[in-house]
């Protein structure tokens, strides 16, 4: 069976359950091929998880244009495994895809100074997390509203993650709920392949209503990225 990039992201995820993910792990023992795509994508995401793991908001604004330049950067090499860029023409591709990397680059420098965003991460079900990722939300958006700047900011959530935003298994609707009429530039968005994942087990998600249905989390992270967001992943 020919895995597809979206499955084997979703593998990556932790996203893949019951057959799928025994379908897959078998497929993974004699096909070599699976396996470095695999080993691929897991290096990629370790590689943004270490440069955006434990960031801070930034004090000074200079900081902000070099974060945007390895954002880009890390997003763009995303975006090209995806796209199915890392295979035999890769070499063939290699001055195209710098010179959008470098246009990238630059279209992110160009973000205004008094404008401020960050995409937040969380994709395990871990009640400290949950606390954790709404508390840095609070503190940023307080941050730059009392400095009179504009701020936005989206919070994702996919795999066991998506609890955060489900009634009945979120210890946090109500500050959900408030957070959003609050600051109305958060945004809360649930992974529509976390969702589908439900679905296929049968379960009804029953988002909180402040929540949106977005892309998938990687895809959503990627944009961001490109658009000069900050990603922190929790």
């Amino acid at each position: 069976m020919k895995f597809s990039d979206e499955m084997i992201n979703a593998y990556a995820d932790g996203e893949l359950q019951g057959n799928e993910k025994a379908e897959f792990e078998n497929a993974l023992l004699n096909d070599m091929e699976l396996q470095q795509a695999l080993d691929d994508v897991m290096n990629l995401k370790e590689q943004l998880r270490q440069a955006y793991n434990h960031i801070d908001v930034p004090s000074h604004v200079q900081h902000k244009s070099i974060n945007y330049r390895i954002a880009v950067y890390a997003g763009f090499l995303l975006l090209a495994f995806s796209s199915g860029w890392f295979g035999g023409d890769m070499m063939h591709q290699s001055r195209e895809s710098a010179a959008q990397t470098q246009l990238l680059a630059q279209q992110a420098e160009q973000v205004s100074e008094d404008q401020v965003r960050y995409i937040l991460h969380v994709g395990t079900h871990d009640n400290e997390k949950f606390k954790y990722v709404l508390d840095k939300a609070e503190m940023i958006m307080a941050r730059y509203q009392n400095d009179m700047q504009l701020i936005e900011l989206e919070i994702i959530a996919n795999a066991d993650g998506l609890d955060l935003f489900r009634e009945g298994a979120s210890p946090y609707a109500d500050r959900i709920k408030q957070l959003g009429k609050q600051y109305p530039n958060i945004r809360f968005i649930a992974c529509s392949n976390a969702l589908e994942r439900l679905r296929e087990k049968g379960i009804e998600a029953n988002l909180i209503n402040s929540v949106h249905t977005g892309p998938t989390a990687l895809d959503q992270v990627v944009k961001r990225m490109n658009e000069g967001w900050t990603y922190i992943k929790i």
